[in-house]
């Protein structure tokens, strides 16, 4: 993942470390409420020889226009605003040339209202799918992330899967973020719940207890078992690096080895 459209972040400085790092693919995180131009971004990874995969979508107070974006708002005004923010961030990354737009499925909630919010969760991704598949025809998926403890629902990978295989929406994926999943129930069962709907994922690393978004190796995940959990779903999506932060300010934290067991490479 890299960043664009943030003032004192280079866009060529963020290019140059991903080809450092050996990336091949992209994931965007814009700053959407600059609305960065998608067009230039697009010309200049290209020139680079690489190629946007995917987009993370406005959440919480990283909007373009909503107060806050949250698809599980039981509010029917604060669900409208944030299901239209994204919607914008799918027209972006359209004209982008990337297939995955990552979004949260709510923020932090009381579990009480797990069914309400469900409710409002189903009806935004589907007006997400529908607006992808008009806007992109079937290039384009909206993959629901993998929340750390307290977003209901959204924090298990369960919850999520069970609530897109009862959509059956064709534009509609999940993605697995390894630093959640191992805050919550292990890396390898979570993505196990995903199934077939994974579509793209979010690698990072941290102790288990807070969402550290440290490079892999400087953690407790598992990788070896997450690894054998990918081979067993057929996940053949990016590997997407989630940690430019960290990345950025240290490149020596970058640790190939440790993620050689999952990708495969020499």
């Amino acid at each position: 993942m890299i960043t664009y459209g943030y003032p004192d972040i280079d866009l060529a400085d963020e290019l140059e470390l991903a080809l450092r790092l050996g990336a091949s693919v992209l994931e965007i995180l814009p700053e959407w409420s600059r609305l960065p131009g998608p067009r230039e971004l697009r010309d200049r990874v290209s020139d680079r020889g690489l190629a946007i995969h995917s987009a993370h979508g406005c959440w919480g107070g990283r909007t373009i226009h909503a107060p806050r974006v949250d698809l599980g708002a039981t509010s029917s005004s604060a669900h409208q605003a944030a299901v239209d923010d994204l919607k914008r961030c799918v027209d972006w990354l359209a004209e982008a040339g990337g297939t995955c737009l990552v979004v949260h499925p709510g923020g932090l909630s009381d579990p009480a209202d797990q069914p309400a919010r469900r409710e409002s969760l189903a009806r935004g991704l589907v007006a997400l799918g529908d607006h992808a598949a008009a806007a992109a025809g079937p290039s384009l998926r909206i993959c629901v992330e993998n929340m750390p403890p307290g977003v209901y629902p959204g924090s298990r990978m369960a919850d999520l899967a069970d609530l897109l295989r009862e959509l059956n929406h064709p534009r509609l994926a999940l993605a697995l973020d390894t630093g959640h999943a191992n805050i919550t129930a292990g890396t390898a069962a979570e993505t196990l719940d995903a199934g077939n709907l994974l579509a793209t994922t979010h690698v990072h690393d941290n102790n288990g207890r807070q969402d550290a978004h440290e490079p892999p190796g400087h953690g407790t995940v598992d990788w070896l078992s997450w690894s054998l959990a990918l081979d067993a779903i057929g996940y053949t999506g990016p590997i997407m690096m989630e940690c430019i932060r960290a990345l950025r300010n240290d490149p020596s934290l970058y640790r190939p080895e440790v993620l050689r067991v999952v990708t495969g490479a020499p």
